[in-house]
């Protein structure tokens, strides 16, 4: 049984509560409220079915895509004796690490009609990647890992006895997998696909590189708010009607992810360990790695191969040539002011959103301990904010803190909140977007503490805070670093917010990598995207360390 609830730990909750009710569930309630009472909200809404059509159709082919793709892959990657398949694990879930808008340049320097490399091979027009279909494809190649990863943790917790008893009855290897392993698994599949469904509506990036110079222009919900926000105050009614209709899609597609979790959920009887054999590709492991091998090199390295000769070439669409390619883009880039600038308030606004993150992060981990009773609603709020559109929780904040906030303590002390036209701004939008990876990371090592540990400091004569501080701390850090690496690397490379919250006079990384490439220069822009893609490689090398280091200490 929990502890009684003291009056500081009514004090933490309440400290806890009033960043997260002002900074994120208060903005967007705001703006449901004021997209329901703006004038002729539905009259917005219903002229917008073009947009609302498209943003159901592409992420409709996104997620049918990605469980197409992984599905298979799954069972090849984490099921079979496919050689080099935990490289080729790796691979396949580096688009979950590298923003989607990334992978859309890369296939804009393959499959533009006139400048793309393809085509130059194939024939100009031959292939064209605006439109749905290519904005489709890229989303779901984007989020073809967490179909991969959520079928591939199914699959490893299938009773292997299940597949030995379809052989008994006389089933072959083949038929015993596919009849037993792959439908236990299915839900988890399908459960990764309404994610991605999710994540290619909530998706700006992609769309608007893709879809806005397609001929006729694809408009879906996230860069029609877009359009709406640059008019400024007349256009915000009818964002704020829009994304409410971009808001309605999350809960269903949340409830739709936990209906098929619960009929997905495998579990193992007691006393039972998951010693499954590799199924025997036999004459076929040549064919499935050569296979693997052609869509690994298609989906993941062709598209960044791509980006890399784009920075190098002098111009975009120049001809494929040695004389043709320079590092004058590389030098001319990295080392511009406007870089330099944006990098350091970049690096900034990630460290403050990496700080803010562990320490709420561990906060909410406290109170669900201390809070048995509330601990659901108190993970339900952190965790909330992260399945809220980025283009929605922008916009929210735009409209909430469009004006100062102005309080007055006894009638004697005023504080004045003024967040407008600051980069302040885009940390609160950072620190809310991604406080579930510090609540999550922070509960699950708070888990697996032995609670003894803090009652022997306690016994030797150490207060509460002190206890936590020497015995509870050292052994949750290396969960809290990981969870800030993350959360850095999203932030860092985070778009969708950063293009709709930097104020004027100021950049990030992707704000700036963003203009290069819809406004300015594609090779420059292509420089940007390395260094994004070497910064994210670093950052996953740091939390492998991490990992090995954490299951060394246990």
């Amino acid at each position: 049984m929990s502890a009684p609830a003291t009056p500081l730990r009514w004090v933490g909750l309440a400290a806890w509560l009033a960043p997260l009710v002002v900074f994120a569930v208060g903005p967007v309630v705001f703006l449901l409220a004021r997209g329901l009472g703006a004038a002729g909200a539905l009259e917005g809404l219903a002229a917008e079915t073009g947009a609302l059509v498209n943003t159901l159709a592409i992420s409709t082919g996104a997620a049918a895509l990605a469980l197409v793709l992984g599905a298979p892959l799954a069972l090849l990657l984490f099921r079979t004796d496919l050689p080099l398949r935990g490289a080729y694990a790796v691979l396949f879930t580096l688009p979950s690490a590298i923003p989607a808008f990334i992978w859309g340049m890369g296939w804009l320097s393959l499959a533009s009609p006139r400048a793309g490399y393809l085509n130059r091979l194939l024939g100009e027009g031959t292939l064209d990647i605006h439109g749905p279909v290519g904005i489709a494809f890229v989303e779901g190649v984007s989020g073809l890992p967490l179909v991969l990863l959520a079928g591939g943790a199914a699959m490893r917790r299938v009773d292997p006895a299940l597949e030995e008893a379809a052989r008994v009855c006389g089933a072959s290897p083949a038929r015993a997998l596919l009849t037993t392993t792959l439908p236990l698994a299915l839900p988890s599949l399908s459960s990764g696909a309404v994610m991605v469904f999710l994540m290619a509506a909530s998706s700006f990036g992609v769309p608007y590189l893709l879809g806005v110079s397609a001929s006729p222009p694809t408009r879906v919900l996230t860069t029609r708010i877009y359009e709406l926000v640059l008019r400024a105050d007349e256009g915000l009614g009818r964002a704020s009607a829009l994304a409410l209709g971009l808001l309605l899609l999350t809960p269903v597609a949340l409830l739709a992810t936990w209906a098929l979790g619960r009929s997905g959920r495998v579990r193992l009887s007691a006393g039972k360990g998951l010693a499954s054999r590799p199924f025997a590709l036999g004459r076929g492991r040549a064919v499935a790695g050569a296979a693997v091998a052609l869509g690994c090199a298609v989906l993941v390295l062709l598209p960044l191969g791509a980006l890399v000769l784009t920075s190098l070439q002098r111009g975009f669409g120049a001809r494929l040539a040695w004389g043709e390619l320079t590092l004058a883009h590389w030098s001319g880039v990295l080392w511009a002011p406007r870089t330099l600038r944006a990098t350091g308030l970049s690096l900034l606004l990630a460290t403050g959103a990496g700080a803010l993150v562990c320490a709420l992060g561990l906060g909410a981990a406290l109170l669900q301990r201390a809070f048995r009773r509330l601990g659901a609603g108190v993970e339900a709020l952190a965790v909330w904010p992260y399945a809220v559109p980025g283009t929605v929780l922008a916009l929210a904040l735009l409209v909430a803190f469009s004006r100062d906030w102005r309080f007055i303590l006894l009638e004697r002390v005023a504080f004045v909140l003024a967040l407008a036209h600051t980069p302040w701004l885009l940390l609160v939008a950072y620190a809310g977007k991604y406080l579930a990876l510090g609540t999550r990371n922070g509960a699950e090592a708070l888990a697996q503490l032995d609670p003894s540990l803090a009652e022997a400091a306690r016994v030797s004569g150490a207060g509460p805070t002190r206890a936590f501080r020497d015995a509870t701390l050292p052994l949750l850090r290396p969960a809290l670093l990981a969870a800030f690496v993350l959360t850095f690397l999203a932030c860092a490379t985070e778009i969708t917010m950063s293009v709709l919250l930097v104020p004027a006079g100021s950049e990030v990384l992707g704000k700036l990598l963003f203009d290069l490439q819809s406004y300015a220069d594609p090779a420059a822009a292509a420089v940007l995207a390395c260094a994004f893609v070497a910064l994210v490689a670093v950052g996953q090398g740091v939390l492998a360390l991490l990992g090995r280091r954490a299951a060394e200490a246990r």
